[in-house]
């Protein structure tokens, strides 16, 4: 009964972090919902579905898209390949505050914390379609 309890503890604490866990502020995304309607919404709409060729950014197809890879993944993406038009031209902070801003527009729970704008560290967390799965 205790090594049973021991290896779920264990297991426990080597669960990866969720989209579910609140990764980002409210204030980081309300930064990058402004950041978002400068550098993002000409190719992926006002309200992040998309439009023409440019995928969504929220919704069941975003989650299918992305369900099991990290959120670093997606900063890595979002910060060498955007905007399209001028890749790379946003610091970490600011693809971190639109990254937050699809989050929070995506549903997923705000916390106390900004989301990091470290790759690194947001490659300990993934992308569920959720909680729990």
């Amino acid at each position: 009964m205790v090594a049973a309890c021991a290896a779920g503890s264990l297991l426990g604490a080597q669960r990866t972090a969720s989209v579910w866990d609140g990764i980002y502020s409210e204030a980081q995304a309300k930064s990058g919902e402004a950041l978002y309607a400068i550098n993002c919404a000409s190719c992926h709409g006002k309200t992040l579905q998309g439009e023409g060729q440019s995928p969504p950014l929220v919704g069941s197809e975003f989650l299918m898209n992305w369900n099991g890879a990290t959120v670093g993944e997606l900063f890595e993406k979002m910060q060498t390949s955007m905007p399209a038009d001028k890749p790379g031209s946003l610091n970490p902070e600011q693809t971190a505050s639109i990254l937050a801003f699809m989050l929070n527009t995506g549903k997923f729970p705000a916390g106390a914390s900004a989301l990091p704008s470290d790759a690194e560290k947001l490659k300990e967390i993934r992308f569920e379609t959720a909680r729990g799965k």
